[in-house]
């Protein structure tokens, strides 16, 4: 971790000391507080490019934040305003300071350019962009729209004319529903430098640190709570099956753990390997997502089943997102296309090493784990 991440860990901390975060399951809504003072102290955007309203810190900075966040079980729009919205608005340039955004991959839409009454270009969208979480909680969505030509980057304003939510909720309460348009017109829209794959990628990223997170505050909260519980005469984690019960989901979390903090170092580092990277990262967070929630409940009791109970916040997010910008099986076909459609060499998939260029004479590789 950098010094600046230490420092955006602690000052979140802070605020996170300050600002109680609520414990039920499901929520009653989002952390509107914590939310509104993380946004307006710049942790908002903090990948963001300084031209575009952003802080232009590093990638690792942003998901130190948000998975500080996570682990302490607040519910606030982080990953898709933070590491998607504001990250793909800041690739054309826009600033999304003062609203709150969520992000979208719209293949289901038409386009079409109209003039306004000034000679202005406005984007016109018609059809639906399916599963936008907090699709009825944020002011308004950046929509990737793939064309025939190039994505365009289209951005709107969830309460204007022609926009309509078709509102449900997640396994954890959140809002999660699609988006249809009307003839709704964007309040900005530009030509994209990236396409829907990087979307993906980036969103597979920013989840697999976010399940990550969420397995580091069950096992910490097992962990507590096995040592506080008495039965028998005797704490729990006296107990030899609690034991190995602990010690299984330790490595099923630093595993995940591990995972994520590779792929995040290939995506800022290793452009070449990050898409491997990322999908390794998301088969192991949402594999062992499942395992680690049921071995928290587990060892919780009845009690964790509880809607006050703070573990529910963090089991559930385990639920929730193992799904989320792609499943285990899904990335798992992109390693292995790797290797069978692309002729990438197996053992360098799986240890994530470069074989020397032709000429070389060193025997080494780079371990991409290690950079």
């Amino acid at each position: 971790m950098s010094e600046l991440a230490a420092e955006l860990v602690a000052a979140t901390t802070s605020i996170l000391d300050r600002i109680p975060v609520g414990t039920e399951t499901p929520p009653t809504g989002v952390d509107t507080e914590l939310w509104t003072v993380l946004a307006d102290s710049g942790f908002a955007s903090l990948d963001v490019p300084d031209a575009a309203g952003g802080e232009d810190a590093d990638l690792d900075d942003a998901l130190a934040v948000m998975s500080t966040v996570t682990a302490a079980g607040a519910v606030t729009p982080f990953v898709e305003h933070a590491l998607l919205a504001a990250w793909l608005a800041g690739t054309v340039g826009r600033s999304l300071e003062g609203t709150t955004a969520t992000i979208a991959v719209a293949d289901d839409v038409e386009t079409r350019i109209e003039r306004g009454v000034e000679g202005e270009e406005r984007l016109i969208l018609s059809g639906v962009a399916r599963d936008v979480v907090h699709a009825a909680s944020a002011d308004s969505v950046v929509v990737l729209v793939p064309t025939s030509d190039v994505p365009l980057v289209a951005i709107v304003d969830l309460s204007g004319a022609g926009v309509h939510v078709e509102d449900g909720t997640d396994l954890l309460g959140v809002s999660l529903g699609d988006l249809r348009f009307d003839e709704a017109a964007t309040v900005f829209h530009a030509d994209s430098p990236g396409d829907a794959a990087e979307v993906r990628q980036r969103g597979a990223l920013a989840y697999s640190a976010a399940l990550a997170a969420a397995a580091g505050a069950v096992h910490d909260l097992s962990v507590r709570y096995a040592s506080e519980r008495i039965q028998f005469g005797r704490p729990l984690v006296k107990f030899q099956a609690i034991q190995q019960r602990l010690a299984v989901m330790a490595a099923r979390t630093t595993m995940m753990e591990t995972a994520a903090r590779v792929a995040a170092d290939a995506t800022s580092h290793d452009p070449a390997g990050a898409r491997a990277a990322v999908a390794a990262a998301k088969v192991v967070t949402s594999g062992y997502a499942d395992e680690v929630a049921a071995a928290g409940h587990q060892i919780h009791g009845a009690i964790g089943f509880t809607s006050e109970h703070r573990l529910g916040r963090s089991t559930t997010a385990l639920w929730a997102w193992r799904d989320r910008h792609g499943t285990e099986a899904e990335w798992a076909d992109v390693l292995a296309g790797r290797i069978l459609d692309d002729g990438g060499d197996p053992w360098e998939v799986i240890t994530g090493t470069e074989a020397p260029q032709a000429g070389e004479t060193s025997p080494e590789s780079s371990p991409r784990s290690v950079r």
